[in-house]
């Protein structure tokens, strides 16, 4: 009897581990946590995240009440997105880090940040929507490099 224990008692706990690591890998971005993700949006968030075994994916957080800003994060082995050659070029913040606004319509602009840590090519987006686009734009700048340290710190 002993002997028929052991097995089921190891099954069980490797079934429990196996269980809780896919359901936090769903759940967590790796990058950043869902109160900074609050914060730099002014409040509460939602967060969608598609993460790969290889450290790619993405992170998606949009806040709940007001305008529906978005922060998103990709990370990818192959570059992404990029800003015009004249873009600020942010110290500090991996490596060949450019800063952006990208106009996506009269009422949205979007604050980018591409960056590269190691093997790894990251963006950091933040849309700021036509009733903060005129204040809004400066301090989404600030958040996004806040955003991006955090990110290529967690890549590092």
């Amino acid at each position: 009897m002993k002997i028929l224990r052991v097995p089921a008692i190891l099954s069980a706990l490797l079934l429990l581990l196996l269980c809780a690591g896919t359901s936090s890998a769903a759940t967590i971005c790796p990058w950043l946590t869902k109160g900074s993700a609050a914060t730099a949006l002014g409040g509460a968030v939602t967060a969608t995240m598609q993460i790969a075994a290889s450290g790619e994916g993405s992170c998606t957080f949009t806040r709940q009440d007001g305008p529906k800003d978005v922060l998103k994060i990709v990370v990818s082995k192959a570059p992404l997105e990029s800003c015009p050659a004249e873009s600020a070029k942010p110290k500090g913040i991996g490596n060949e880090a450019a800063l952006c606004t990208v106009e996506r319509s009269p009422n949205e602009a979007v604050v980018l940040l591409v960056s590269r840590v190691r093997d790894f090519h990251f963006t950091v987006s933040l849309s700021v929507h036509r009733d903060e686009l005129q204040t809004g734009i400066n301090r989404s700048d600030e958040a996004v490099k806040q955003i991006a340290e955090q990110v290529a710190g967690n890549l590092f």
